[in-house]
């Protein structure tokens, strides 16, 4: 018998993240014509528009999503003739995902979409990825292709081909890893040359393209053969079949551990024609937008893998007994799932805090583009613009990181509590310690996430020395005078972490100036930062910094999602037992974290560190 559920109505804390007031933000910034292709008139109207939405989406998920998922895991792709073909299960699941208009989610309506903020969009990912991850992949590759095309292509572009998208006609993938560059964009290889239609050719190989046998592929390429550097990128449309051949060839399909349905593939382009996206030079830019989304993208696809792990583990746990009771009442087990329980509300805090912010990034930029909006209404949009640009930006780095590092943790779990059953394909343990293990690395590995967080946390200070240096000393004063002990340990943690990165520019002028400094005293935080600004300006001898990246990107995610689920809780009093539980487990984690960093390592320093010294300079005299 086929289990008949709800994903989104079984998890009340998703539609609280819709709350009216945030609906009502969203629909503020809204225009008549949006509203009116909608079909709503209020707030109150919209939210429950995209409620009962989400309602259909949670039955799709966890009823044929749930039941089929291990169907999915066992059925093999194939490559014929240079074409993918999905097998039947997987197949059932993409139909039904169009028949339920799931491909125009996001879509403007002028295009045949529904035109739904962004939050809804994920909101609806991530019940699809708790049930099947690899169907999710799968249907993720319609909204996020249109939108970069709407926002950034020619207008014939969009009228061509988002419509097309919208109706599931057509999905997309977007290829930019290439064999052997990986996340080093400046270096790759595949070129085009512009022709003299105004179309381009593009030459070169992708790899690890998810969904890369969808109709269309936005590749990025440099603009001419032999060009270098982040400012000869360009973004093209490239079709996969033109006249009925094959404009680029899908080589392979990559044998995977986990996401066994989703088709990851290598392309090939040859003399495949494109069109060029947006103006030449700007396609670093574009992709930046694109990777941004596709993150916060992730972190809600590890939001389902750890709902997934966490239900999957207390259900077992309830219903497994030894020594007389359910192990679940068994005090580590206990603890374990409570932890998984709390941090999960905690995490998906501050992810929807984030997925509404950019919801409202791209109502707030279409409202501006419009030349008859009132001056008013335009003041009030962008002086609240920069502030939710900022923070998505400081934010993005952190789920991504977070959610590729702890959704494994989840799956570990769970293959723990199991026992020996989760050693075993008979359960779904191992399947979702397997679903789990990508997150981590695709749209940007952990450490490319690290290294974003270091370097707009240190740009940020070198700009802004004077309230780094209030906020450094000022914490202690707040940790000592706040009234609720819940935000006077915030402040501690805030504390730690400023301390964290004072150890840090300590080591970055320790073999330069032999002065001794008081993290206590503003004076010297200020001296320190001036010294070590010029330098730090330009990122180079950054190697201290750089080695800390990880712990210092995991330090900022707990202050982030601390931060978050505290303000939940100041609203919702059932949300305050997971701020608590999350900030004493997590304020003594940021001490050893910032010990570690405190820690030289002289033996690392001198052999390893010092090795790569001697190799950078040995490299530069020889060019």
């Amino acid at each position: 018998m086929k289990n008949k559920q709800n994903f989104f109505t079984d998890n009340p804390d998703i539609a609280y993240h819709m709350s009216p007031k945030r609906m009502s933000e969203l629909f503020a910034w809204m225009s008549d014509a949006e509203k009116e292709a909608i079909g709503v008139s209020t707030a109150e109207e919209f939210r429950k528009n995209w409620l009962d939405i989400g309602q259909v989406v949670g039955e799709f998920a966890g009823t044929t999503l749930e039941n089929n998922n291990q169907k999915v895991a066992k059925e093999d792709l194939k490559l014929e003739n240079g074409e993918v073909i999905f097998p039947k299960t997987v197949q059932e699941n993409i139909r039904i995902f169009k028949e339920m208009g799931g491909p125009g989610m996001s879509i403007r309506s002028e295009f045949g979409g529904m035109n739904a903020p962004f939050t809804m969009e994920l909101s609806g990912f991530e019940c699809i990825y708790r049930a099947c991850p690899s169907t999710a992949l799968n249907v993720c590759w319609y909204g996020s292709i249109a939108t970069v095309i709407d926002q950034f292509g020619s207008q014939e572009m969009k009228e061509e081909w988002i419509p097309q998208i919208a109706s599931g006609e057509v999905s997309g993938s977007m290829s930019l890893t290439e064999p052997d560059v990986g996340s080093d964009l400046a270096g790759m290889r595949t070129y085009a040359e512009e022709q003299g239609d105004g179309t381009w050719h593009i030459y070169g190989n992708k790899q690890f393209i998810s969904n890369g046998c969808g109709e269309i592929s936005l590749v990025l390429a440099m603009n001419q053969k032999g060009a270098k550097g982040l400012k000869a990128i360009n973004l093209y449309l490239v079709p996969r079949k033109m006249n009925g051949q094959n404009n680029y060839e899908v080589a392979k399909i990559e044998e995977k551990p986990g996401l066994h349905g989703s088709a990851t593939c290598a392309l090939k382009f040859e003399k495949s024609v494109g069109y060029l996206i947006g103006e030449n030079g700007k396609g670093f830019h574009y992709m930046l937008h694109l990777m941004n989304e596709a993150r916060l993208g992730v972190a809600f696809q590890a939001l389902g893998v750890m709902e997934a792990c966490y239900r999957l583990s207390r259900d077992y746990a309830h219903q497994r007994e030894a020594w007389g009771k359910p192990i679940a009442k068994h005090e580590m087990i206990a603890e374990r799932l409570y932890d998984m329980e709390v941090e999960l509300k905690a995490f998906r805090s501050l992810c929807y805090r984030a997925a509404h912010y950019t919801s409202l990034i791209a109502l707030g930029d279409r409202r501006l583009a419009e030349d008859n909006l009132p001056e008013a209404k335009r003041q009030e949009i962008t002086s609240k613009l920069d502030y939710y640009k900022r923070k998505v930006r400081e934010w993005t780095p952190l789920v991504k990181w977070w959610g590729g590092e702890r959704s494994y943790v989840y799956a570990r779990n769970a293959v723990q509590i199991h026992g020996g059953y989760g050693f075993t394909t008979e359960y779904k343990a191992e399947w979702w310690l397997r679903e789990s293990l990508i997150l981590s690395i695709y749209e940007g590995t952990s450490e490319i996430q690290s290294l974003m967080v270091i370097k707009d946390t240190v740009k940020d200070i070198m700009n802004n020395p004077k309230d780094f240096v209030e906020i450094t000393v000022g914490t202690r004063v707040m940790a000592l005078a706040e009234k609720d002990w819940l935000m006077r340990r915030y402040f501690k943690m805030r504390q730690t972490f400023n301390l964290a990165l004072v150890s840090i520019f300590f080591k970055l002028v320790k073999t330069k100036v032999k002065s001794k400094f008081s993290a206590d005293k503003p004076a010297d935080l200020m001296k320190l930062l001036k010294l070590i600004g010029p330098e730090l300006v330009k990122f180079d001898n950054l190697s201290p910094a750089l080695l800390h990246a990880g712990r210092i990107a995991e330090m900022k995610s707990i202050l982030a999602i601390a931060h978050s689920v505290i303000k939940d809780a100041e609203r919702d009093e059932s949300f305050r037992y997971a701020a608590e539980r999350f900030v004493n487990k997590y304020g003594p984690v940021m001490g050893q974290i910032k010990a570690q960093i405190d820690m030289d390592d002289e033996y690392f320093q001198e052999q390893i560190l010092g090795e790569k010294e001697e190799m950078a300079k040995a490299a530069n005299s020889e060019s």
